[in-house]
């Protein structure tokens, strides 16, 4: 049998996708998520378009959804949001807006500015302590990540050896991945360890608290973990909200919790709840589309005193819930 092989058409106009993104982030991502992140690219030349309604009117989805699938690229490191979270750009290039956040520019360097830079003692000793960390010489642009950190966003030597500490401690050696870490604790402020130390423990403290409110004693696994965040940063809840939904949960079933969890989150988040005022809002409208619904048929006389007709049929469809919790 002969190889079959998949060659483009044309090559006049492509657009390239990094391979860290493929790897690491895309399986984590929506079918919406994954479009929007293939719009941006595909228009990232043109700020117009990249307008938070203009997306939404392209995929003929609401601003709210539109906007949870930005911000879900937003917190992976991969973009950033810009004038008031109404247009997106690559975490790459500066905003235009003087009053909207705005990343650096990164540096370009040419061969011998690369070998100009290793001759500088002080920062020949950061490109040391750089490859001991992630295991192998830096290529040219792990040296412009470098710059870009250290200049750019200001990081000091203390703040950049813990970054590649906290990266490798991820099993995450790539430099593509450091610079995306540090623009997000840039993005946040973060000038020391010890206020990156305060926020990866109150991060700790969403997860176990989660894991607490449901019952589970044990380590989060790699999927519980990404629930968890999936409820944080994509449905954008607020802990007692999660909490909430994690008590009905354990009220309800003993098994498939995180995922009877998310049924419950993702209908809120649906229905536009943000705290926990709103869910009773959620709850009484649910009440009134159930009460809308038509009614059963009348049982026939003949069936008045059979106790064996008098029972209500469920009409739960228990193979379609099981194959949604399974």
């Amino acid at each position: 049998m002969r190889n079959t092989c998949v060659q483009l058409a044309s090559q006049s106009e492509v657009t390239v996708i990094p391979n860290t993104v493929i790897d690491q982030v895309i399986p984590e991502a929506n079918e919406l998520q994954i479009k929007v992140y293939l719009y941006i690219l595909r228009h990232q030349a043109d700020s117009d378009l990249l307008q938070i309604p203009r997306m939404a009117d392209f995929f003929n989805e609401t601003e709210k959804d539109v906007g949870r699938a930005v911000r879900f690229w937003e917190n992976k490191g991969i973009f950033v949001l810009t004038q008031e979270q109404s247009a997106v750009q690559d975490t790459a290039e500066p905003a235009d807006d003087a009053g909207s956040p705005a990343v650096p520019a990164r540096p370009r360097l040419s061969r011998d500015e690369v070998h100009r830079l290793s001759l500088d003692k002080d920062f020949s000793e950061l490109m040391f302590l750089s490859e001991s960390f992630i295991g192998k010489p830096l290529t040219a642009r792990d040296v412009e990540s470098l710059l870009f950190i250290t200049k750019n966003l200001g990081f000091s030597n203390e703040l950049l050896e813990y970054l590649l500490e906290y990266c490798a401690s991820q099993n995450k050696k790539n430099f593509k991945y450091v610079e995306a870490v540090a623009i997000a604790w840039s993005s946040q402020g973060i000038t020391t360890p010890q206020e990156t130390k305060e926020q990866n423990q109150a991060y700790s403290q969403q997860i176990y608290g989660v894991m607490n409110a449901l019952g589970k004693k044990n380590e989060p696994t790699p999927a519980e973990t990404a629930y968890i965040q999936k409820w944080y940063q994509e449905y954008m809840m607020e802990t007692d909200v999660i909490e909430e939904a994690c008590r009905r949960t354990v009220l309800a079933t003993d098994k498939n919790r995180f995922q009877y969890a998310d049924k419950i989150l993702l209908s809120w988040s649906q229905a536009g709840v943000r705290n926990v005022s709103d869910i009773a809002k959620a709850d009484s409208a649910y009440s009134r589309k159930r009460h809308a619904a038509p009614r059963r048929a009348a049982q026939p006389a003949y069936a008045a005193n059979n106790p064996f007709l008098q029972h209500t049929q469920s009409d739960t469809d228990y193979d379609k819930l099981e194959k949604l919790l399974s």
